[in-house]
């Protein structure tokens, strides 16, 4: 099961970067239909089809080359899939982590439902970003469960919260910039750090949807001031994100064991702030905006990873009970916290 699950994971690797380039290279309708091309097993198959669309929309989302990049991408998503069940079958059959199985199974079950939206819904924005985001959450789980052998670190319960908020802040990122990419925002905000020559610059965030936003054909472009919030909001909440991060590897570093994790957090981190501005300063180049959903997938798959090992210890609630007791009793108990280094032999 632990090869199974390393197997998957490297596969993951290689599919969602491959996804991400389907998208950012404009290949995403590549083959309109689900889950074949055209009714047919391969772009091959569907040369004469793929012709005609050709013919009647020179200029359309249809080519050859773009129908090859979505078929591929759909072959590896398929055999993930069949890897997935193979894992879960396993699990059943040795009756064991078969809850972690079925969970990944199920997710691998609804981002194919999302491809297979995505699709058929002609690029809907809320169904890009789901898809987006549950493509990440699939690999970050993924990696979580092949390195779930390492030991667990009891921490205060404060440093969880932080790093819960850190998880989470990340998914936020990672869902404002997909929503942010769908709505072609990448580039409603010239130069860095100001947008647009403004600190502060004009933006519009109400804006009316259409009255079936899960429909063909209703899709409607934001105005320009709206692109413009979408962008500078993603650009705030990565300030957020490096504030609680600094404020959880001051909090983590008092344990050793999690040292090299946090170091690695912030090195992706810090690599992820500088693809951010220069995808902005280079208007948004293609090898630069992949390396950016590449690297917004690893630091998810550390943020969760650290999330995974750390572990709130209920003896700071107990031991905080008794310090209450003691006060009110007219004494106070030294403050010896575990965990802490301290020279006394018999803390």
């Amino acid at each position: 099961m632990r090869k199974l699950l390393w197997l998957a994971v490297l596969l993951a690797l290689v599919l969602l970067p491959l996804g991400a380039y389907v998208r950012l290279s404009q290949a995403g309708l590549g083959c309109p239909d689900w889950p074949g091309c055209y009714g047919q097993l391969s772009p091959a198959h569907a040369a004469a089809a793929i012709e005609r669309a050709m013919q009647l929309q020179p200029d359309g989302p249809v080519s050859p080359d773009k129908a090859w990049k979505e078929m591929a991408h759909r072959y590896l998503a398929a055999a993930l899939g069949v890897l997935l069940f193979c894992l879960w079958w396993q699990a059943w059959r040795q009756a064991q982590r078969l809850a972690m199985a079925s969970l990944l199974l199920l997710v691998l079950l609804l981002q194919a439902m999302l491809g297979m939206l995505t699709v058929t819904l002609q690029l809907r924005p809320w169904v890009v970003t789901s898809h987006l985001l549950l493509g990440m959450s699939l690999f970050a789980l993924l990696l979580a469960a092949a390195r779930r052998a390492q030991p667990r670190v009891a921490v205060l319960p404060a440093h969880g919260r932080l790093v819960t908020l850190l998880l989470l802040l990340v998914l936020g990122q990672i869902a404002l910039g997909g929503w942010m990419a769908a709505n072609h925002a990448a580039l409603a905000c010239q130069g860095f750090p100001r947008c647009n020559g403004q600190w502060w610059p004009d933006m519009q965030f109400t804006v009316t949807p259409p009255a079936w936003p899960w429909a063909v054909g209703t899709s409607v472009a934001l105005p320009a001031a709206a692109l413009v919030a979408l962008h500078w909001l993603h650009r705030l909440g990565a300030l957020l994100l490096l504030c609680v991060l600094c404020c959880v590897v001051g909090g983590l570093w008092r344990y050793p064991v999690l040292r090299r994790s946090l170091c690695l957090l912030v090195l992706l981190a810090g690599l992820q702030l500088l693809l951010g501005m220069l995808n902005v300063l280079w208007l948004r180049p293609l090898p630069l905006a992949l390396a950016h959903h590449v690297f917004a997938m690893l630091l998810l798959a550390q943020a969760l990873g650290i999330r995974c090992r750390v572990q709130p210890s209920a003896c700071w609630h107990g031991l905080r009970a008794v310090r209450r007791r003691a006060f009110l009793a007219g004494r106070m108990l030294p403050r010896a916290w575990p965990g802490r280094r301290s020279g006394a032999q018999g803390e």
